[in-house]
Protein backbone atom coordinates (compact mmCIF):
# COMPACT_ATOMS: atom_id res chain seq x y z
CA UNK A 1 0.00 0.00 0.00
CA UNK A 2 2.85 2.39 0.74
CA UNK A 3 4.26 1.81 -2.74
CA UNK A 4 0.86 2.40 -4.36
CA UNK A 5 0.34 5.65 -2.45
CA UNK A 6 3.80 6.86 -3.45
CA UNK A 7 3.22 5.97 -7.11
CA UNK A 8 -0.09 7.83 -7.10
CA UNK A 9 1.60 10.95 -5.70
CA UNK A 10 4.60 10.89 -8.04
CA UNK A 11 3.95 8.36 -10.85
CA UNK A 12 6.69 9.51 -13.22
CA UNK A 13 9.39 9.67 -10.53
CA UNK A 14 8.17 6.33 -9.26
CA UNK A 15 8.38 4.86 -12.74
CA UNK A 16 12.02 5.88 -13.20
CA UNK A 17 12.92 4.73 -9.67
CA UNK A 18 11.37 1.30 -10.21
CA UNK A 19 12.99 0.94 -13.63
CA UNK A 20 16.49 1.69 -12.43
CA UNK A 21 16.14 -0.23 -9.16
CA UNK A 22 14.99 -3.43 -10.89
CA UNK A 23 17.41 -3.33 -13.82
CA UNK A 24 20.51 -2.23 -11.95
CA UNK A 25 19.89 -4.72 -9.13
CA UNK A 26 19.59 -7.59 -11.62
CA UNK A 27 22.63 -6.48 -13.59
CA UNK A 28 24.65 -5.93 -10.43
CA UNK A 29 23.90 -9.40 -9.08
CA UNK A 30 24.48 -11.23 -12.35
CA UNK A 31 28.31 -10.95 -12.57
CA UNK A 32 28.64 -11.72 -8.85
CA UNK A 33 26.89 -15.10 -9.09
CA UNK A 34 28.03 -16.06 -12.60
CA UNK A 35 30.98 -18.26 -11.49
CA UNK A 36 28.71 -20.39 -9.27
CA UNK A 37 25.36 -20.17 -11.08
CA UNK A 38 25.86 -19.18 -14.73
CA UNK A 39 22.26 -20.07 -15.68
CA UNK A 40 20.86 -17.78 -12.97
CA UNK A 41 23.29 -15.02 -14.00
CA UNK A 42 22.00 -15.22 -17.58
CA UNK A 43 18.40 -15.16 -16.33
CA UNK A 44 19.12 -12.04 -14.27
CA UNK A 45 20.60 -10.31 -17.31
CA UNK A 46 17.39 -10.95 -19.25
CA UNK A 47 15.24 -9.99 -16.28
CA UNK A 48 17.10 -6.70 -15.90
CA UNK A 49 16.33 -5.76 -19.49
CA UNK A 50 12.59 -5.88 -18.68
CA UNK A 51 12.81 -3.16 -16.03
CA UNK A 52 11.27 -0.34 -18.11
CA UNK A 53 8.23 -2.33 -19.28
CA UNK A 54 7.61 -4.01 -15.92
CA UNK A 55 7.80 -0.65 -14.14
CA UNK A 56 5.29 0.83 -16.59
CA UNK A 57 2.81 -1.98 -15.92
CA UNK A 58 3.17 -1.53 -12.16
CA UNK A 59 2.72 2.25 -12.32
CA UNK A 60 -0.25 2.18 -14.71
CA UNK A 61 -1.99 -0.58 -12.72
CA UNK A 62 -1.37 1.31 -9.45
CA UNK A 63 -2.50 4.72 -10.65
CA UNK A 64 -5.24 3.88 -13.14
CA UNK A 65 -6.33 0.44 -11.92
CA UNK A 66 -7.29 -2.41 -14.24
CA UNK A 67 -9.55 -0.42 -16.53
CA UNK A 68 -6.75 2.07 -17.12
CA UNK A 69 -4.26 -0.74 -17.64
CA UNK A 70 -6.48 -2.27 -20.32
CA UNK A 71 -6.91 1.08 -22.08
CA UNK A 72 -3.15 1.71 -21.92
CA UNK A 73 -2.25 -1.71 -23.26
CA UNK A 74 -4.82 -1.37 -26.05
CA UNK A 75 -3.24 1.88 -27.19
CA UNK A 76 0.27 0.46 -26.94
CA UNK A 77 -0.63 -2.62 -28.99
CA UNK A 78 -2.21 -0.71 -31.86
CA UNK A 79 -0.65 -2.59 -34.77
CA UNK A 80 -2.55 -1.13 -37.72
CA UNK A 81 -0.03 1.58 -38.49
CA UNK A 82 0.15 1.22 -42.26
CA UNK A 83 2.63 -0.73 -44.37
CA UNK A 84 4.66 2.40 -45.03
CA UNK A 85 5.47 2.82 -41.35
CA UNK A 86 6.24 -0.89 -40.98
CA UNK A 87 8.71 -0.60 -43.86
CA UNK A 88 10.18 2.60 -42.41
CA UNK A 89 10.75 1.02 -38.98
CA UNK A 90 12.21 -2.21 -40.30
CA UNK A 91 14.34 -0.92 -43.18
CA UNK A 92 15.64 2.49 -42.06
CA UNK A 93 18.30 0.93 -39.77
CA UNK A 94 19.43 -1.32 -42.63
CA UNK A 95 19.75 1.68 -44.94
CA UNK A 96 21.80 3.69 -42.42
CA UNK A 97 24.10 0.77 -41.58
CA UNK A 98 24.62 -0.09 -45.24
CA UNK A 99 25.53 3.51 -46.10
CA UNK A 100 27.93 3.67 -43.14
CA UNK A 101 29.57 0.39 -44.17
CA UNK A 102 29.86 1.60 -47.76
CA UNK A 103 31.49 4.88 -46.73
CA UNK A 104 33.85 3.07 -44.39
CA UNK A 105 34.99 0.76 -47.21
CA UNK A 106 35.25 3.66 -49.69
CA UNK A 107 37.61 5.43 -47.29
CA UNK A 108 39.93 2.43 -47.12
CA UNK A 109 38.40 0.59 -44.18
CA UNK A 110 37.60 -3.09 -43.93
CA UNK A 111 34.36 -4.71 -42.80
CA UNK A 112 34.29 -8.09 -41.12
CA UNK A 113 32.47 -10.96 -42.77
CA UNK A 114 28.75 -10.76 -42.11
CA UNK A 115 27.74 -12.97 -39.17
CA UNK A 116 24.76 -14.04 -41.31
CA UNK A 117 27.02 -15.42 -44.04
CA UNK A 118 26.36 -19.15 -44.25
CA UNK A 119 23.91 -18.95 -41.36
CA UNK A 120 20.87 -17.33 -42.96
CA UNK A 121 18.31 -19.61 -41.33
CA UNK A 122 19.82 -19.14 -37.89
CA UNK A 123 19.89 -15.38 -38.43
CA UNK A 124 16.19 -15.33 -39.33
CA UNK A 125 15.33 -17.50 -36.32
CA UNK A 126 17.19 -14.98 -34.18
CA UNK A 127 14.81 -12.18 -35.22
CA UNK A 128 11.88 -13.10 -32.92
CA UNK A 129 14.37 -13.84 -30.12
CA UNK A 130 15.70 -10.29 -30.42
CA UNK A 131 12.14 -8.96 -30.21
CA UNK A 132 11.30 -10.99 -27.12
CA UNK A 133 14.61 -11.13 -25.24
CA UNK A 134 16.95 -8.66 -26.91
CA UNK A 135 15.55 -5.41 -25.55
CA UNK A 136 12.42 -4.28 -27.46
CA UNK A 137 9.74 -6.06 -25.38
CA UNK A 138 11.52 -5.30 -22.14
CA UNK A 139 11.97 -1.58 -22.84
CA UNK A 140 9.50 -0.07 -25.26
CA UNK A 141 6.28 -0.38 -23.23
CA UNK A 142 8.10 1.68 -20.62
CA UNK A 143 10.16 4.24 -22.52
CA UNK A 144 7.75 4.94 -25.38
CA UNK A 145 4.58 3.48 -23.90
CA UNK A 146 4.58 5.32 -20.57
CA UNK A 147 7.44 7.79 -20.05
CA UNK A 148 7.33 9.50 -23.45
CA UNK A 149 3.65 10.53 -23.45
CA UNK A 150 3.83 11.76 -19.85
CA UNK A 151 6.98 13.80 -20.48
CA UNK A 152 5.68 15.11 -23.79
CA UNK A 153 2.47 16.27 -22.14
CA UNK A 154 4.55 18.37 -19.76
CA UNK A 155 7.47 19.58 -21.87
CA UNK A 156 6.61 19.05 -25.54
CA UNK A 157 7.87 16.25 -27.76
CA UNK A 158 11.30 17.73 -28.49
CA UNK A 159 12.39 18.22 -24.89
CA UNK A 160 10.71 14.94 -23.90
CA UNK A 161 12.56 12.93 -26.53
CA UNK A 162 15.93 14.48 -25.68
CA UNK A 163 15.49 14.12 -21.92
CA UNK A 164 14.26 10.57 -22.23
CA UNK A 165 17.23 9.79 -24.46
CA UNK A 166 19.62 10.87 -21.71
CA UNK A 167 17.79 8.72 -19.17
CA UNK A 168 17.72 5.80 -21.60
CA UNK A 169 21.48 6.09 -22.09
CA UNK A 170 22.16 6.31 -18.34
CA UNK A 171 20.02 3.22 -17.75
CA UNK A 172 22.48 1.21 -19.89
CA UNK A 173 25.49 2.31 -17.80
CA UNK A 174 26.08 -0.96 -15.85
CA UNK A 175 26.23 -2.92 -19.12
CA UNK A 176 29.48 -1.16 -20.05
CA UNK A 177 31.19 -2.95 -17.16
CA UNK A 178 29.81 -6.45 -17.76
CA UNK A 179 31.71 -8.83 -20.02
CA UNK A 180 29.76 -10.22 -22.94
CA UNK A 181 27.43 -7.28 -23.50
CA UNK A 182 27.49 -5.29 -26.73
CA UNK A 183 27.98 -2.09 -24.70
CA UNK A 184 31.26 -3.46 -23.31
CA UNK A 185 32.81 -2.92 -26.76
CA UNK A 186 31.33 0.52 -27.50
CA UNK A 187 32.79 3.84 -26.26
CA UNK A 188 30.30 5.70 -24.08
CA UNK A 189 31.16 8.87 -26.03
CA UNK A 190 29.64 7.28 -29.13
CA UNK A 191 26.88 5.29 -27.46
CA UNK A 192 25.24 8.18 -25.60
CA UNK A 193 24.69 10.50 -28.61
CA UNK A 194 23.39 7.52 -30.59
CA UNK A 195 20.81 6.74 -27.89
CA UNK A 196 19.69 10.37 -27.62
CA UNK A 197 19.37 10.58 -31.42
CA UNK A 198 17.45 7.31 -31.52
CA UNK A 199 15.15 8.60 -28.80
CA UNK A 200 14.19 11.51 -31.06
CA UNK A 201 13.57 9.12 -33.95
CA UNK A 202 11.49 6.80 -31.77
CA UNK A 203 9.41 9.68 -30.43
CA UNK A 204 8.72 11.00 -33.92
CA UNK A 205 7.73 7.56 -35.19
CA UNK A 206 5.47 6.79 -32.23
CA UNK A 207 3.67 10.10 -32.67
CA UNK A 208 3.26 9.49 -36.38
CA UNK A 209 1.66 6.12 -35.64
CA UNK A 210 -0.87 7.46 -33.13
CA UNK A 211 1.03 6.33 -30.05
CA UNK A 212 1.57 2.76 -31.17
CA UNK A 213 4.32 1.06 -29.22
CA UNK A 214 4.27 -1.65 -31.88
CA UNK A 215 6.05 0.74 -34.23
CA UNK A 216 8.74 1.29 -31.59
CA UNK A 217 9.04 -2.47 -31.12
CA UNK A 218 9.60 -2.90 -34.85
CA UNK A 219 12.23 -0.14 -35.01
CA UNK A 220 14.05 -1.35 -31.89
CA UNK A 221 14.09 -4.93 -33.18
CA UNK A 222 15.47 -3.78 -36.53
CA UNK A 223 18.20 -1.71 -34.86
CA UNK A 224 19.32 -4.73 -32.83
CA UNK A 225 18.92 -7.23 -35.68
CA UNK A 226 20.60 -5.67 -38.72
CA UNK A 227 24.15 -5.59 -37.23
CA UNK A 228 24.01 -9.38 -37.51
CA UNK A 229 23.78 -8.84 -41.27
CA UNK A 230 25.78 -5.62 -41.74
CA UNK A 231 28.66 -5.73 -39.20
CA UNK A 232 29.06 -2.09 -38.20
CA UNK A 233 29.46 -2.51 -34.45
CA UNK A 234 32.98 -1.91 -33.08
CA UNK A 235 35.26 -4.92 -33.16
CA UNK A 236 38.08 -3.38 -31.14
CA UNK A 237 40.22 -2.43 -34.13
CA UNK A 238 38.08 0.31 -35.65
CA UNK A 239 35.10 2.39 -34.58
CA UNK A 240 34.68 4.32 -37.82
CA UNK A 241 31.76 2.38 -39.30
CA UNK A 242 29.84 2.63 -36.04
CA UNK A 243 30.76 6.32 -35.69
CA UNK A 244 29.34 6.93 -39.18
CA UNK A 245 26.06 5.31 -38.14
CA UNK A 246 25.98 7.54 -35.07
CA UNK A 247 26.68 10.63 -37.17
CA UNK A 248 23.82 9.76 -39.54
CA UNK A 249 21.47 9.21 -36.61
CA UNK A 250 22.42 12.57 -35.11
CA UNK A 251 21.87 14.36 -38.42
CA UNK A 252 18.51 12.63 -38.84
CA UNK A 253 17.48 13.59 -35.31
CA UNK A 254 18.50 17.22 -35.86
CA UNK A 255 16.44 17.27 -39.04
CA UNK A 256 13.38 15.95 -37.21
CA UNK A 257 13.83 18.42 -34.36
CA UNK A 258 14.11 21.29 -36.84
CA UNK A 259 10.88 20.45 -38.66
CA UNK A 260 8.31 23.21 -38.30
CA UNK A 261 5.28 20.97 -38.29
CA UNK A 262 4.05 20.44 -34.75
CA UNK A 263 3.89 16.80 -33.74
CA UNK A 264 0.74 16.29 -31.73
CA UNK A 265 -0.34 13.07 -30.03
CA UNK A 266 -3.39 11.42 -31.49
CA UNK A 267 -6.52 11.25 -29.40
CA UNK A 268 -5.96 8.86 -26.51
CA UNK A 269 -2.17 9.03 -26.83
CA UNK A 270 -1.52 10.88 -23.56
CA UNK A 271 -3.01 9.15 -20.58
CA UNK A 272 -5.43 11.08 -18.43
CA UNK A 273 -3.87 12.13 -15.17
CA UNK A 274 -4.91 10.02 -12.18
Amino acid sequence: MILVKWLRRAPLAGYFALTFAWSWACWGLSPAIKPQLPWLAALLMFAGSFGPSLAAIVVVASTRKWAGLRAWSSRCLRWRIGWGWWAFALLLPLALMSMAAGLHIAWGGAIATSPASGHLLMTLVNLPLILLLGGPMGEEFGWRGYALPVLQDRFGWRAASLGLGLVWGLWHLPLFFIDGTSQAHIPIALFLPSVVAMSVLFAWLVHRTAGSVVSALALHTAINFWPSVVPVLPTGASYRAYALVVAMLVLLALGLLARRDVVRPAQGFVEAKP
